[in-house]
């Protein structure tokens, strides 16, 4: 039997803003009551209060959940926690959680895949599931549900692939008159085989000792050969020849208005070039279409794309796979499993916001568990990439699969979105967590990992191009403050590094944030810095209660008190180098929140502030420059920025990466936004004399033009100066 401790009129307090409840003779009383308790008992107040007000939510619709459904919910406490105290309205949360159970059965879920159960219950109390799925399958840019979780009575699931959609049309039936599309498609299979040049993998002969012993067998060899196929629709769009033969035989055939002009070779099997000329390109992607058209209509290619599964179908198919019974060499071999699926829930919350159709996972699990493939990379074709009917173009040929499923990605190939997809989707198929991420004109991806000799779980990168974790945004939604959307990679990172440190007290601090959420903005402004020093006594890694404080935090004295006590339970359990990003990033949160209010009254204001600031280490160039602005004028302002560039110039880290001059740059741009445009040409010319001579920075060797000189450049518009 639990033992709680119960609040109801504290309770009552907490939900008023979210029930509607107002009592305004009894609020100062109950705010009193609120601050003399611990946040401890008021968070478990919050969830009685949570809990009563969803039952009563499920009487008012009528709707009976078995008792020993919830008494387990009740008596499990992460179930329990995450259920009533991770979403301001646990409706959602509880009715996943229990349509799950029905569909799974009670041991999967109550017992043997609880955590997997969670996140998919909280996923998909963000994100709604429909049947088309969302474009890159991660549900990033899914809406939020608009209907409660059926928990009507069904039977258990029973879980089946879709066998190949396509049904073959005969396009010779005698029985019925033949159309444009039955004439298309038999020129294409009606065509003699052409020849082509492909490169294969074969072993080289065996070779004998001088007993007639036969050596060990070398590795196979990559060989080139000339062999036939059919014709493919590619092979006409990228021949004048082939193009002119289609045109006779649609015009034989009774359809002299179907003709293509694609040119020779403008488009072919292997372009990387862009189409330039408009016309051109209107007639290519009119005969993608026409064929296209043909394939699907005559059960060559799929109609549609298959739907997208339910959460309960996709739990059931990764749960499946993590059951597979591998022999203990394969199972090494394939390093099974990639990631536990009884991992915390938040751990999870990637995996669980896949919505690839099955036949398409399960073509490359398959793949996976009997040969061993895991290709988390695919063709690079350069800038035909960025005109999506150009390349569907090039390759258009019969599949079992339709565009925006892996299998056409890796027949088409693409750049860096098509690979992060294909990185990200064989990830997850695999029962690792992933999502493609953004960076500086590029996409990469990120992946949970589990290390179970030390027992942590990490989130790391891979495919990174134009900077590290501190450019990346991860574009599966960090569902965990109410809010979800895209987040900065630390974010993310904070969720692992929050369950390694402690899952239940990473768990509490999320219901922390619903307690404060609920009460009044007043309160909140009040208790903001209090709140804060709660939540990181719980877990150092508690990111969403520290936004919630900052987001409630009335004016700048808070919003760095908040700061300073980050800092401070930072330095007790957090790494200087593991962590150092997420300190950062939680300071300049705190910072911004300091930029949102209003600016100082007096000098000696601006003076006080900037104090803490630089104290703090801010690197907030709009903050600062605002701050020497109100200090000592525009003259003071200058001098202040020059001064601050005549220290970068002479630090050490100016020369040991490029990222310290990136982060110097933007500074540069903060500073800039403080400026009247009518002075800002002036101003960014003066900041460039101080660099005369100390353009350029020299790494690994090479010599490139300082990003902060860039910066200026632009801004003042300067040309850089020609090599002569």
């Amino acid at each position: 039997m639990r033992t709680v401790l119960r609040l109801p009129l504290l309770a009552i307090a907490l939900l008023a803003p979210i029930i509607g409840t107002t009592a305004p003779a009894a609020s100062e009383a109950v705010a009193t009551a609120a601050s003399e308790s611990s946040w401890s008992s008021r968070t478990e107040a919050y969830l009685d209060a949570a809990e009563a007000r969803t039952r009563d939510a499920l009487q008012e619709r009528g709707i009976a959940l078995p008792k020993d459904f919830l008494a387990w919910v009740d008596r499990t406490p992460i179930v329990r926690t995450t259920v009533y105290g991770c979403r301001a309205d646990p409706l959602p949360v509880l009715l996943k959680l229990r349509s799950l159970e029905i569909d799974l059965g009670e041991d999967t879920v109550r017992r043997d895949y609880t955590q997997l159960a969670l996140a998919f219950a909280m996923q998909d109390s963000y994100a709604r599931r429909g049947e088309q799925g969302t474009p890159w399958n991660d549900a990033d840019g899914a809406t939020a549900p608009e209907t409660l979780p059926d928990v009507s009575p069904r039977a258990p699931l029973v879980l089946e692939i879709p066998g190949d959609p396509r049904v073959r049309v005969d396009t010779k039936d005698p029985s019925r008159p033949l159309d444009r599309d039955d004439h298309i498609v038999n020129f294409l299979e009606d065509h003699p085989e052409i020849e082509e040049e492909v490169e294969v993998k074969e072993l080289p002969p065996l070779e004998y000792d001088e007993r007639g012993i036969a050596k060990p067998q070398r590795a196979a060899v990559s060989v080139k050969k000339m062999v036939k196929r059919p014709l493919r629709a590619a092979d006409v769009i990228a021949s004048r020849t082939l193009q002119q033969e289609f045109n006779e035989h649609m015009a034989a055939h009774g359809h002299p208005d179907v003709k293509i002009d694609c040119g020779d070779r403008a488009v072919h099997w292997g372009s990387t070039d862009a189409v330039s000329d408009k016309s051109l390109r209107e007639r290519i992607a009119a005969a993608h279409e026409l064929f296209h058209g043909a394939y699907r209509a005559k059960g060559r290619m799929p109609a549609a794309r298959d739907r997208a599964p339910t959460a309960a179908e996709s739990m059931a198919w990764f749960i499946r796979n993590d059951r597979h019974g591998f022999p203990d060499e394969v199972r090494a071999a394939r390093e099974w499993p990639r990631f536990p699926l009884n991992a915390p829930w938040p751990v999870l919350m990637m995996l669980a916001a896949d919505d690839q159709p099955l036949r398409e996972r399960e073509d490359i699990w398959t793949r996976f568990r009997d040969d061993g493939e895991f290709r988390t990379y695919g063709e690079y074709i350069g800038d035909i990439a960025q005109q999506f009917d150009m390349q569907s173009a090039r390759r258009v040929a019969p599949i079992a699969f339709s565009y925006g499923s892996i299998q056409m990605m890796w027949k088409d190939g693409g750049v860096c979105g098509t690979m992060g997809n294909i990185g990200a989707r064989t990830h997850r198929i695999v029962g690792q967590p992933a999502s493609t991420a953004g960076q500086p004109g590029h996409c990469a991806i990120v992946f949970m990992e589990y290390d179970a000799k030390a027992k942590e779980f990490r989130c790391k990168g891979g495919q990174y191009a134009t900077g590290g974790d501190e450019v990346t945004t991860v574009h599966a939604g960090w569902n965990y403050d109410d809010k979800g959307g895209r987040r900065p990679m630390v974010f993310h990172q904070s969720v692992a590094w929050g369950v390694n440190a402690g899952f239940a007290e990473y768990v509490e601090s999320l219901a922390m944030v619903r307690a404060f959420n609920a009460l009044s903005p007043d309160d909140r402004a009040r208790e903001c810095v209090g709140f804060v020093k709660a939540a990181l006594a719980e877990s150092a890694f508690a990111l969403a209660a520290i936004t919630a404080a900052l987001d409630a935090a009335p004016d700048a004295k808070s919003a760095l008190a908040i700061a300073d006590a980050c800092a401070d339970r930072f330095a007790k359990a957090t790494d200087d180098k593991q962590h150092a990003l997420y300190r950062s990033t939680v300071r300049d949160l705190a910072h911004a929140r300091v930029a949102a209010l209003p600016a100082p009254a007096t000098p000696e204001e601006h003076a006080r502030l900037l104090e803490a600031l630089e104290r703090q280490g801010s690197t907030n160039g709009e903050l600062l420059a605002r701050c020497w602005r109100g200090v000592g004028g525009d003259d003071g302002f200058v001098a202040r920025c020059q001064a601050e560039i005549a220290s970068y110039l002479a630090s050490p880290e100016r020369g040991k990466d490029r990222r310290a001059s990136q982060r110097f740059a933007a500074e540069i741009n903060g500073w800039a936004k403080t400026v009247a445009r009518p002075a800002k040409k002036r101003w960014a010319e003066q900041l460039l004399a101080s660099f005369e001579g100390k353009e350029t920075i020299t790494l690994r060797g090479k010599e490139q033009v300082d990003p902060a000189v860039e910066a200026l450049r632009k801004i003042a518009g300067v040309k850089a100066p020609t090599r002569g």
